[in-house]
């Protein structure tokens, strides 16, 4: 225990530090989004809080609505990733009882809760997309800690069927839920805020779409999390601060081949888009994962409409990512392609063959990266630098 409460410590410590540095720098979107992580760390540990443990694309509207804490497990996960809370996190976590050959994220996640550094959830809740993994993790822990597991399975129809089924799924996980917490929020509420931080991202990725250049990659993939969030008014808030930022960003006026980066980057080595930029120099210009929103809620069709924004998100479908990828392509002057396939991922590394054949039918070169996002242990740099010798871009 108390190895443990030195964790957490340090935890609290480097996020309260993470906060202070950010608003010395006067980046007033990234403190404000860290203090919420900080609160929400506070209130599940020191607080002793009960909160909801869920995967990463549980509708955070449909959460925001009861007085429960929400914990998605990737976001939690990827923060302890950066500050390299645990050497070798995936192997530890087998000692834990973790399974074999699974997602880094959910053994990251399983490593914090059996080493006591936050206390178990009072329920998990996860839906069978895009990451199996995720799901059957949340199944399998909510059986193994006797609690409930709050769960959508999308996968049990197909064609016109599919929106009205998940609608129910979703209504139905709502009247679960609303069985064991209050209500904090109404869905009016809900909508409204969703809308209007939607509303706000339409206008950042409009303006990322005619200012490539003076765009930093970097800053998506530090609140792209911010999907989690849709519902809650702080959403809005860190929205509009990062609009102004933007908006404000002197032009790079450098005409650098465009790239496009697919996955995530390596959480413990955020200076990896960076250094590729400076070794191949190009500019990557945009990633996949800010890539969320529409279509916007209305409180008639709540859940329809929740169902409509999964069944169209670029992840739900191979053909829904290819078709969003060569989209961004065509919409960015994309000039070369860097695929980071996250090990042990099921979903997003097997597409990788389709969109290699694809960018050649489009003479756009690219180049696969394997790691572990996670765990440092499972990334190999070296070998990383070795294959983007032969990736060139002009």
């Amino acid at each position: 225990m108390i190895q443990s409460s030195k964790t957490l410590d340090s935890i609290l410590s480097k996020l309260d530090l993470a906060v202070r540095f950010y608003k010395s720098q006067d980046e007033q979107y990234m403190t404000q989004y860290l203090s919420n992580q900080l609160s929400l760390m506070k209130n599940i540990t020191e607080n002793k809080k009960e909160y909801l443990a869920a995967s990463y694309y549980v509708p955070g509207e449909l959460l925001e609505l009861f007085d429960v804490q929400a914990v998605y497990i990737e976001r939690f996960a990827g923060i302890a990733a950066a500050w390299r809370i645990f050497d070798n996190p995936a192997l530890q976590a087998e000692t834990k009882g973790f399974p074999h050959g699974r997602c880094s994220y959910q053994a990251m996640f399983h490593l914090i809760m059996e080493e006591d550094i936050v206390p178990k959830p009072v329920g998990f809740t996860a839906l069978s997309f895009a990451c199996n993994d995720a799901w059957t993790y949340c199944k399998d822990a909510a059986k193994q800690y006797e609690i409930p597991f709050y769960y959508v399975d999308i996968t049990k129809a197909t064609g016109k069927d599919q929106l009205k089924y998940l609608a129910q799924q979703l209504e139905e996980m709502y009247n679960n839920l609303k069985k064991i917490f209050p209500l904090k929020s109404s869905i009016e509420e809900v909508v409204a805020a969703s809308n209007e931080a939607q509303r706000i991202k339409q206008d950042i990725d409009v303006f990322r779409i005619k200012n490539p250049e003076s765009f930093n990659v970097m800053d998506l993939f530090k609140i792209f999390p911010l999907y989690n969030d849709l519902g809650k008014k702080s959403a809005i808030e860190i929205l509009n601060l990062f609009k102004n930022k933007i908006e404000n960003v002197k032009t790079n006026d450098k005409d650098l081949p465009r790239v496009l980066w697919l996955g995530i980057i390596p959480l413990y080595k955020n200076s990896i888009i960076k250094d590729i930029e400076d070794k191949l120099n190009c500019r990557i210009v945009c990633e996949e994962m800010f890539d969320f929103g529409m279509p916007k809620l209305s409180c008639y069709t709540f859940f329809e409409d929740l169902a409509r924004r999964i069944i169209s998100s670029r992840f739900f479908t191979w053909e829904n990512r290819t078709d969003a990828i060569f989209k961004t392509v065509d919409q960015f002057n994309i000039k070369g392609i860097i695929h980071f396939s996250h090990n042990n991922c099921r979903f997003l590394p097997p597409l990788v063959p389709h969109i290699k054949y694809k960018a050649k039918e489009e003479n756009i070169p690219f180049i696969e990266i394997k790691g572990d996002v996670v765990d440092p242990y499972y990334f190999d740099e070296k070998n990383m630098w070795g294959k983007l010798k032969s990736f060139k871009v002009s």
